[in-house]
């Protein structure tokens, strides 16, 4: 069998005394969606923001198609990657936050086109075509000169969701990106989410969205105090698991 595209190998996390993730291993392969749901506090989002190294591991290692983030071979050892080479493997992922984080006195067009125009030194011209039908592909057709304060909070994280898409990136990591969104907010970003599915991206998503997660995921891992406590298909997890922890978080989220 090839490869995984990510990889986390025996990932430990601590802050100060708090452990917060205590060996997980993850496995993801190309194409593939890969919902990550549990409690509050079980470390989900600290595992996201270990994938792409903005939380460094205090053990174990990442692996994006079989490059380690982070760190480079010398010799048979494997050394602290210096910043240039993170950012670079940084660009192949791209991740969207629970807060928009959009520059507010940038358009969304110029929010979007930023990146590419900084870090890749692509043309003013590609740059804006590329943004413009971005931001169409996620249904903000129309609204490429509007600044932030005048986007809803879904509007805003369709921006966010095009920014991380114009690097191109190979994975899309997703932290809850509906929890700051008001409910009738929620669909517009997760029918955007089930496009890139669709498309064949490969994403890691931590959600709360338990139906989004059945429906779209071709893999459902059950995290609860920095461990993996389950992984399987949807049907596995939702329908089948017979782990007592699994079972009783869902009959909470589920009622």
């Amino acid at each position: 069998m090839s490869w995984p595209l990510l990889k986390a190998d025996n990932i430990h996390k601590y802050f100060g005394s708090n452990h917060v993730l205590r060996g997980v291993d993850l496995e993801v392969r190309k194409g593939q969606v890969q919902c990550v749901i549990g409690p509050s506090g079980s470390g989900k989002s600290t595992l996201l923001r270990c994938l792409n190294f903005l939380e460094r591991p205090d053990q174990g290692y990442v692996y994006l198609d079989g490059e380690p983030i982070g760190y480079a071979w010398s010799g048979n050892e494997l050394r602290e990657m210096r910043p240039a080479g993170l950012a670079r493997q940084r660009e192949r992922m791209g991740m969207v936050f629970q807060s928009f984080n959009l520059f507010a006195h940038l358009s969304a067009l110029d929010n979007v086109k930023l990146a590419p125009r900084l870090v890749n030194g692509i043309s003013e011209g590609v740059a804006r075509q590329q943004a413009a039908d971005l931001l169409a592909a996620v249904g903000l057709q129309g609204k490429e000169d509007h600044k932030p304060a005048q986007l809803s909070g879904g509007q805003q994280q369709r921006v966010a969701i095009a920014r991380a898409l114009a690097m191109k990136p190979e994975v899309m990591l997703f932290d809850e990106p509906t929890s700051a969104l008001d409910p009738e907010l929620v669909g517009d970003v997760l029918d955007v989410m089930r496009g890139l599915a669709d498309d064949g991206m490969t994403m890691v998503i931590v959600t709360h969205e338990m139906s989004f997660a059945a429906d779209v995921a071709d893999q459902v891992v059950f995290m609860d105090e920095g461990n993996v406590v389950e992984a399987g298909t949807p049907e596995d997890i939702f329908s089948r698991s017979s782990h007592p922890r699994t079972v009783s978080f869902l009959s909470r989220v589920l009622g």
